[in-house]
């Protein structure tokens, strides 16, 4: 068994990723920061940057190996920024009350965190510099529950103040907590298809566990399901699943599906008065409802897309009043049971809050197929890394597969945004991949 001990053979460069997570998955509301112009810097901002120079060190002095690894990769994740940089320029160009200034600061936040990528890959590089990553994971994950959990006692503030007995945003965020705790409880049911869960797994998956339930964040949840799935499957390719270790993630999943749809039940129900199966509430129905909203925002990004169908209208144009104004008297009779609150407009600027949507809205099916590219080719490796390493690579690998899989699946509940904790894992995620994949070359 890994003991928590053993951490000291891993390298400086891991252990400075691990001091880094705790800063990475933060909400901006508990940092401190310096504003310079339009600029803010945060904590993470400085965490980022160190985690950064710190891998570009490790590479000088071990080498860049790990990169080529990924070399899969990163032209993909490269073109779909290089796009995103790009989009400024005919964002302002068509919409001439679009601030330059301020949304350049947001893409290069956004291209900020992808860093973490490559400086992943070179930092995890060894089976001990990984096991320093998981066990930061693990530890910050279930502190993060811990104040949730108390938050949903009424004994910690939220960001709203005492708010019990509720889905609860610990201090990350209802969705990037969904998203991370997704992703930690990926670690015990991978350790659970591939035997044994080794102590760092344990942690992380029971926190995790308590965490999706806890925010209640249904796309998250959708990811757990899916990469609980994905991990029987990869797992199934090596050999048998028992048919114990089947129904241990078969329950864990169910568990917390029904603990976190407990907490969201009146928002299910008034989608499903949304959609007809339910009667509606005359009490509620002038009310904004997050699903049915969601749809509404959908649609217009949707709307959106079709005027620009190749490279969308700009990085964030979707939230500006230039492009979707044009769309809201088609979605005002489309859904004309929505109140007013619901429509985005200048005093209330909502988004299109779905990331896929948002990519094709702001980038085009260009950027999608781009965005597209970069995961498929992340999740290609993952199966050949399942299928011929070790079994604690193999591990390794549907771990990873699980945490990219709840992020990705709450990425589409939340939008193409700079700065969040989604965007942090989704991007760790990838490094991962092409550490695991340096792994399996190297020699052992």
């Amino acid at each position: 068994m890994r003991r928590l001990g053993s951490l000291t053979a891993a390298s400086p460069a891991a252990l400075a990723l691990g001091c880094a997570i705790p800063f990475i998955f933060l909400h901006p509301h508990y940092q401190p920061h310096l504003a310079v112009g339009q600029v803010d810097i945060y904590l993470t901002d400085l965490a980022i940057l160190g985690a950064v120079l710190v891998a570009l060190a490790d590479g000088r002095r071990r080498g860049f190996a790990p990169l080529r690894a990924g070399r899969s990769i990163w032209p993909w994740l490269a073109a779909f920024l290089a796009l995103l940089l790009l989009s400024l320029l005919w964002a302002r160009s068509s919409d001439h009350a679009y601030s330059l200034g301020h949304h350049a600061v947001s893409a290069l936040k956004f291209v900020e965190y992808a860093s973490l990528a490559p400086a992943t890959a070179l930092t995890v590089r060894r089976p001990e510099d990984r096991q320093a990553f998981y066990w930061a994971v693990a530890l910050w994950t279930a502190f993060l529950v811990l104040v949730a959990a108390l938050q949903f006692l009424g004994l910690v503030d939220e960001f709203a103040g005492r708010r019990p007995i509720q889905r609860e945003p610990s201090y990350i965020g209802i969705h990037d907590l969904g998203a991370l705790a997704g992703g930690s409880l990926a670690f015990l049911l991978a350790g659970i298809a591939i035997p044994p869960a080794a102590a760092d797994f344990v942690v992380a998956g029971v926190a995790g566990a308590c965490g999706v339930a806890l925010a209640a964040a249904l796309d998250a949840v959708g990811g757990v399901i899916a990469a609980a799935v994905a991990i029987w499957a990869l797992a199934r390719r090596r050999g048998p699943v028992g048919v114990r270790r089947t129904l241990a993630i078969a329950v864990i999943c169910a568990v917390v599906t029904v603990a976190a749809v407990t907490l969201r039940s009146s928002a299910i129900v008034s989608f499903l008065r949304f959609l007809g199966v339910e009667r509606n509430n005359v009490a509620t129905s002038g009310q904004v409802q997050s699903y049915s909203q969601r749809v509404l925002l959908g649609y217009i990004g949707i709307k959106i897309w079709i005027d620009h169908p190749l490279f969308g209208a700009g990085w964030q144009e979707s939230h500006e009043p230039h492009s979707f104004e044009p769309a809201l008297p088609s979605a005002r009779r489309r859904f004309p049971s929505q109140p007013a609150y619901a429509f985005p407009s200048r005093a209330h600027k909502w988004g299109v809050q779905n990331g896929v949507i948002q990519t094709l809205a702001d980038l085009g099916v260009v950027g999608l197929v781009l965005l597209a590219g970069t995961f498929v080719a992340s999740f290609r490796l993952l199966i050949r890394i399942a299928r011929r390493g070790r079994p604690s690579l193999a591990r390794e690998a549907l771990l990873t597969a699980g945490w990219l899989l709840v992020a990705l699946a709450t990425f589409t509940g939340t939008g193409l945004l700079p700065g969040t904790g989604v965007d942090a894992q989704l991007w760790i995620g990838l490094g991962l991949t092409a550490a695991l994949n340096y792994s399996l070359h190297a020699a052992p």
